[in-house]
């Protein structure tokens, strides 16, 4: 089971007053307007579409969006059936909202199935939100459809990157990279690691690239495997790549210093490797690197 949870999901923020100033304007049919109706049936159909409008507006200001979803949904047939066009627009308009706020929801509540239905039916009526196919994108890996998933993040982020939407293509992108990351930290757990654990990090960072650039956490997961591979310039290579993208702490850094060094030390340059084993001696690592220089850089 995928464990990665989005903190903020994207979600379409339902916007009462917004919704009552429309519903007034385009939906409200004076008494002259009424008088000149030649079909009562049409006037009468017309007031249903109105109530039902009601009922959605209160579904949905008391957070019941399946309910409120529900209603839209009648609406929209009937407004279609006496080709209301204003009151199509607005009912298929709140009936997106209403089914993005549902799904949503049922993502939070880790009901993925549940949301997927909301966002299949909503792609019915709009295929070109990436906030959408983002958020589906989560529910397909949370019920483990992985490359299902993966498809709908990668559609999130040509969307997002089509229409100008970078911050929804951006994590879009950060979670597809954390679920191939995901899967190499797991295969290389521990001090040790056997050639098929090796080889499983390698290949999960290598599917990766189908989808997304390397990102600086990738390229330490990389240099961490090459180097238990025996593959010690790659690895130094490959984490001072990874040490020009990194944007965090000194701390954080120092990982990438620290199997720089062991590498170093693996080729034989056992001064370079005392120096470089100075710049991880910090946060999680300082203990390793510490014990590197009291034990094997003593003679320097």
């Amino acid at each position: 089971m995928n464990t990665y949870r989005p903190h903020h999901p994207f979600a379409n923020c339902w916007i009462v007053v917004a919704f009552l100033g429309l519903f007034a304007v385009q939906f409200g049919v004076s008494p002259a307007v009424a008088q000149d109706e030649s079909s009562d049936a049409k006037r009468a159909q017309k007031k249903k579409v109105q109530k039902l409008f009601n009922e959605g507006k209160s579904a949905a200001q008391s957070g019941n969006y399946e309910e409120a979803s529900d209603i839209f949904e009648k609406a929209l047939t009937m407004a279609e059936e006496i080709q209301w066009d204003q009151a199509v627009q607005m009912s298929q308009q709140f009936l997106v909202k209403s089914l993005k706020e549902a799904g949503t929801t049922a993502n939070k509540e880790e009901n993925y199935e549940t949301a997927l239905d909301y966002y299949e039916k909503v792609l019915q009526y709009v295929d070109n939100d990436p906030a959408v196919h983002y958020n589906r994108g989560i529910a397909l890996l949370g019920a483990n459809r992985t490359e299902e998933g993966l498809q709908s993040l990668q559609r999130a982020i040509e969307i997002g990157n089509k229409t100008g939407n970078t911050r929804v293509a951006g994590r879009a992108t950060e979670r597809i990279r954390a679920e191939f990351i995901s899967r190499a930290s797991e295969a290389l757990q521990g001090e040790n690691s056997s050639q098929a654990q090796i080889n499983a990090a390698l290949e999960a960072l290598d599917q990766m690239r189908e989808y997304a650039d390397p990102s600086a956490n990738s390229l330490f997961y990389r240099a961490l495997a090459l180097h238990r591979d025996g593959q010690h310039a790659q690895a130094i290579q490959t984490a001072r790549r990874g040490l020009n993208m990194h944007q965090g702490s000194r701390s954080d850094a120092a990982k990438y210093h620290y199997y720089i060094a062991e590498s170093q030390m693996a080729l034989g340059d056992k001064a370079t490797a005392c120096r470089t084993f100075n710049n991880a001696a910090y946060g999680d690592y300082e203990a390793r690197a510490n014990h590197a220089l009291e034990n094997d850089c003593d003679d320097l």
